[in-house]
């Protein structure tokens, strides 16, 4: 009834094998097209914003300095001579 030929058989089987390449391939499109959609964040501005540093808070004045008299140096001790006064 029906008779194959060895080159027939290897048309089929490689459109086959095409076939489920091509089914493969299509599949990993989409695959990568969800993944985009998922992981895309909702703020356009959040991937900008992520490694930015929070503004530093201001330098506080500095104390103005109030030009003071210096301490009293200490006197320097005085020699004690025994028994002399």
């Amino acid at each position: 009834m029906f008779t194959f030929h060895w080159t027939e058989l290897l048309v089929v089987a490689l459109g086959g094998i095409l076939l489920l390449i091509s089914v493969a391939v299509l599949m990993l499109r989409r695959r990568n097209e969800i993944l985009q959609e998922f992981l895309t964040p909702e703020e356009p501005e959040l991937e900008d914003n992520f490694f930015q540093t929070s503004e530093k808070p201001a330098v506080a004045a500095e104390p103005e300095t109030v030009d003071e008299e210096p301490p009293p140096e200490p006197e320097p001790p005085q020699e004690v001579q025994w028994g002399l006064e």
